[in-house]
């Protein structure tokens, strides 16, 4: 293993932490997040995550049953805060251009906020998915996604010679590789100085 995540800043909270939430329970969540997507689920232990956090396995189980209880308590935390800013995204704007834009600007927000988060997101979806509730699976980022180059289908700015189906699988994909080559130090500058390469990027390959 590498050298222990870093500590937020004292006084600083992320968003898959509550205001109720106990000192202890805030610090293992953080640190928790920080090893799954550094390391892998599969290979980080409730004793790595104690370690790292300065906190004893008693004191994790005292807040979850186990790690696959804390696992899954931070994908839907972190699921749910990414999609409501697509959706959000996705409903702004009136045209497809100011949408895809508005998606492009709040994913990127979310990177320089939190990339942990949204690289967790990425990579546990496969497997996180399948054991979420209905409330959490009727917030769907590919079907927002989806939509969006539909809309863009019917004002004529998105080809209609590729199955959307594909199409929405090119363009969230190209967003996901992005922030895993940023996350291994491919690119250095922030992520919103990008926003406008990445924008025309996208047009271009939905471009009829």
């Amino acid at each position: 293993m590498g050298a222990h995540p870093k500590r937020r800043p004292a006084g600083t909270k992320p968003f898959y932490v509550s205001d109720d939430d106990a000192p202890a329970k805030r610090q293992i969540l953080v640190t928790a997040l920080a090893l799954f997507v550094r390391d892998g689920l599969c290979e980080t232990s409730v004793r790595d995550i104690a370690k790292a956090s300065g906190f004893t396995n008693p004191a994790l189980f005292k807040h979850f049953r186990s790690k696959d209880d804390l696992a899954r308590y931070l994908f839907e935390r972190c699921y749910l805060e990414l999609a409501d800013l697509v959706s959000n995204a996705v409903a702004s704007g009136t045209t497809f251009a100011a949408k895809q834009r508005a998606v492009i600007d709040a994913y990127l927000a979310a990177l320089e906020r939190d990339s942990d988060s949204v690289l967790y997101v990425q990579d546990g979806l496969r497997h996180f998915w399948p054991l979420m509730p209905d409330r959490v699976r009727r917030h769907s980022i590919v079907g927002d996604v989806h939509r969006l180059l539909q809309i863009g289908r019917a004002e004529g700015r998105v080809t209609d010679s590729i199955d959307i189906d594909l199409l929405t699988t090119a363009w969230l994909g190209t967003l996901q590789q992005f922030a895993r080559f940023r996350y291994f130090g491919e690119f250095k500058q922030p992520a919103r100085a990008l926003a406008d390469a990445l924008d025309t990027l996208l047009t271009r390959m939905a471009r009829p």
